[in-house]
């Protein structure tokens, strides 16, 4: 029983770390959705699956790179993030 009890915590403690944080981000006009995923360490956008590593930039901060095409996704306080791919910034809020 005891030893049940020590694996189901363990996995509990795993599973609080790893978060899915979705976004509602503007791209010259039209909105699009974003999703960050830690347990799986990728971010999606506009269905392209990205590679992510935690960066240091505003209050946290993915690097995502597939392919060679790579940007920091960084975010502020209150859910508000942005990042710049192909000279273009694109400004995004949490969806909450």
């Amino acid at each position: 029983m005891k030893k049940l009890l020590l694996i189901t915590l363990a996995l509990g403690i795993n599973q609080a770390h790893a978060s899915t944080f979705n976004y509602v981000c503007k791209d010259r006009g039209k909105t699009y959705p974003l999703t960050v995923d830690d347990a799986k360490n990728t971010l999606t956008w506009k269905g392209t699956v990205y590679n992510i590593d935690e960066t240091d930039c505003g209050k946290a901060g993915w690097h995502a790179e597939k392919d060679g095409v790579g940007f920091d996704f960084c975010t502020a306080t209150k859910g508000v993030a942005d990042f710049e791919l192909s000279g273009q910034t694109v400004m995004c809020d949490m969806k909450r």
